[in-house]
């Protein structure tokens, strides 16, 4: 007879990703994933935990300007595209990405300040999820 295979993750995938939390590349990276990364702090996850407490303690030492702020916190925070932002804050999408970019390098020079290089953080997405959401 033949043989089954059953995939016993199915509903589950780990994804393992690297974050270079010196350069806004990494930080923007972190900041999309950050909803993914809380999730992981449930199943026990102390490196989460950290990886979040680190984020929001280099969000608030960065000196963001209000606009800054605000932006992070629609476009990272809310989940919502930039040009969903931009209506919300009668601005242009090139001023909310201008704004987000410079954030982001702030927020990075923090991290160089802590002397961070590349962390990794694993977390489990549903299958609904798409591998390029998770990538």
């Amino acid at each position: 007879m033949g043989s089954v295979k059953i995939d016993v993750d199915k509903g589950a995938r780990t994804y393992e990703v690297k974050y270079a939390l010196n350069d806004a590349a990494g930080v923007k990276k972190l900041l999309r994933d950050r909803h993914h990364v809380s999730s992981a702090r449930f199943t026990g996850d102390y490196n989460a935990v950290d990886t979040l407490i680190d984020l929001y303690s280099a969000i608030n030492s960065a000196g963001l300007t209000e606009a800054q702020a605000e932006t992070v916190a629609w476009v990272s925070g809310a989940d919502l595209t930039q040009q969903q932002a931009a209506d919300i804050m009668c601005v242009t999408r090139q001023a909310v990405a201008k704004t987000y970019d410079l954030a982001c390098e702030k927020i990075a020079a923090v991290y160089k300040r802590w002397e961070y290089g590349e962390i990794t953080v694993e977390y489990a997405l549903d299958d609904e999820t798409t591998e390029e959401e998770a990538a």
